[in-house]
């Protein structure tokens, strides 16, 4: 999976406008790498909510239909 804040010109040229201190390219592939740990574990975790959600929801139609 990969997440990108933008290539560095852009994310420095944004910093540049609020004042902000630059950010060396090896920071930002630091902090992408681990923002993308990040996001893969917390997706990974609601795509399985979702997923047992779904499921209880159909068995709870399915026992109304034996019904």
């Amino acid at each position: 999976m990969k997440v990108s804040l933008g290539r560095p010109v852009k994310v420095n040229n944004f910093l540049t406008t609020l004042n902000i201190t630059l950010i060396a390219n090896r920071n930002l592939k630091k902090m992408e790498a681990r923002a993308g740990k990040a996001i893969k574990k917390i997706s990974t975790a609601s795509s399985n909510k979702a997923a047992i959600d779904a499921y209880v929801l159909m068995r709870k139609k399915w026992s109304k239909c034996k019904n």
